[in-house]
């Protein structure tokens, strides 16, 4: 089989075939994903994208999406992960009513909601405020924290409890974005790291369908029509655990076209 791995950051496996918009080694072909996709029509058995749709303006979705759908054979399975905005605005509301009854626990989480939710789509400065925000010696919600943003939180966390550590991250002095100048904001939010968009399951749904995909189904992280796709551990870690607990997980088909 021959399969494709967009936008794979850190997450690849070498029996993929690896790109990314920089290189990051050998195994990651370095190309800008907005240009299209440099591969011939009906080339890959699958095509994976985590968390990369959700950087690209609403507007050339629809593109992007069809180009997958282009580079697939018939019968070719599309995954794609992203934020999952209904699970996160279901939650917002939850922690709303909750945190206003007094609820200390639920309190720090609605803090948290509400970085996930907002800070990747209104941050001027890279990384916003995850790591000031994990910092606070004030920290609540801990643990709702890291079911929601996985190995990525609890290593953060697990770095600031080394007294050393922590005491290093207090030291840094974080950019006051309120000083910002226009060709600094500019220059950060054209760097691709901002999200421009979110989706639930029928947005996702309704795009995936407009590309010609059909057999469109919400799936688990570890559940695929991928052949040994948790073998690949690119949703899930060595040990199973969902890298990306946030995520939607959806998965189309793309049906014979030929005739």
């Amino acid at each position: 089989m021959k399969l494709l791995n967009l936008g794979c950051g850190q997450t690849w496996h070498r029996d993929w075939v690896n790109i990314d918009f920089k290189s990051t080694g050998p195994e990651v072909t370095g190309h800008d994903l907005t240009s299209g996709l440099p591969y011939d029509d009906g080339e890959f058995d699958a095509v994976y994208s985590s968390h990369l749709l959700e950087h690209f303006n609403k507007s050339f979705a629809p593109q992007f999406v069809s180009d997958c759908f282009r580079v697939l054979k018939n019968g070719g399975v599309f995954r794609v992960a992203v934020p999952d905005l209904e699970t996160i605005t279901r939650l917002y509301l939850m922690l709303l009513d909750r945190a206003r009854k007094g609820d200390e626990e639920a309190q720090g989480a609605y803090d948290w909601i509400m970085i996930e939710l907002f800070d990747q789509m209104v941050r001027n400065v890279p990384g916003g405020s995850f790591v000031k925000h994990l910092a606070d010696k004030n920290l609540k919600a801990e643990s709702f924290i890291i079911s929601r943003a996985g190995r990525e939180a609890s290593d953060v966390l697990s770095y600031l409890k080394n007294p050393a550590n922590a005491d290093r991250v207090s030291k840094l002095s974080f950019p006051d974005e309120t000083k910002l100048g226009a060709e600094q904001i500019g220059n950060f939010r054209l760097s691709g790291e901002v999200h421009q968009w979110m989706y639930d399951s029928y947005s996702l749904g309704q795009l995936l369908s407009g590309a010609g995909f059909t057999a469109i189904r919400t799936v688990r992280a570890d559940e695929s029509l991928i052949p040994d796709f948790a073998g690949y551990c690119l949703d899930t870690d060595e040990c199973g655990k969902v890298r990306k607990p946030d995520s939607l997980f959806m998965e189309a088909i793309k049906e014979n076209t030929d005739g």
